[in-house]
């Protein structure tokens, strides 16, 4: 059995596609993985995207803004955790359809009718994205990115549950997604494998 991490910048398509590449792994996968969408809004990380997209890092009028973007697809996906992490995923990777229309704009509307799609509670999903917590919950999932040595956006970190060993296995950029089945099957078979551009963390 598996736990996979996925540490994301919420705005960077190729974090969409990494979590896309995740959720198709865990139905191809012969045995269990839960999976954890983290996401993390450092300037740091939207200072990757912009470099990554060919805008002026500079700007930090335009980097303030993307940051704001991508911290309210945060708070959406934080507060939609609350009535379940299968049903929170899905209304993430289906909100994040507006950057589709426009990279740089947070649409509320567009999220609220994706949360209904996926049947949330609106009311429920509003009244805890307005708790302070929510900021608290972020701030837990930037230290969490810490202590397992995550810094930039698409990282995959995968523990064998079923090992005694408390190390897990990073995975940086994910650019294949064979490469992360074969990285993840391996590791269910042999919680020692690693390499050294998969460094194995505590």
């Amino acid at each position: 059995m598996l736990e996979l991490f996925l540490f994301v910048n919420p705005i960077n398509r190729r974090c969409r596609q990494a979590e896309t590449a995740v959720t198709q792994l865990q139905r191809d996968l012969p045995g269990k993985v839960t999976v954890h969408f983290v996401p993390i809004v450092t300037i740091q990380v939207i200072d990757q995207f912009m470099r990554e997209t060919q805008l002026n890092h500079r700007n930090l009028a335009l980097r303030n803004h993307l940051f704001n973007v991508a911290y309210q697809l945060s708070l959406d996906y934080k507060a939609a955790q609350f009535q379940g992490n299968k049903k929170a995923r899905a209304f993430l990777m289906a909100a994040q359809g507006m950057l589709d229309h426009d990279p740089h704009h947070y649409d509320p509307a567009f999220a609220l009718a994706q949360a209904e799609q996926v049947g949330l509670n609106l009311e429920a999903l509003a009244a805890d994205r307005a708790q302070e917590a929510m900021r608290q919950c972020l701030a837990s999932d930037h230290a969490i990115a810490q202590e397992m040595g995550v810094t930039a956006a698409p990282t995959a970190v995968v523990f064998n549950v079923a090992s005694t060993r408390t190390t897990g296995l990073r995975l940086e950029s994910l650019a294949s997604y064979q490469a992360l089945r074969q990285a993840c099957a391996r590791l269910m078979l042999d919680p020692t494998y690693g390499h050294p551009r998969r460094k194995r963390v505590r």
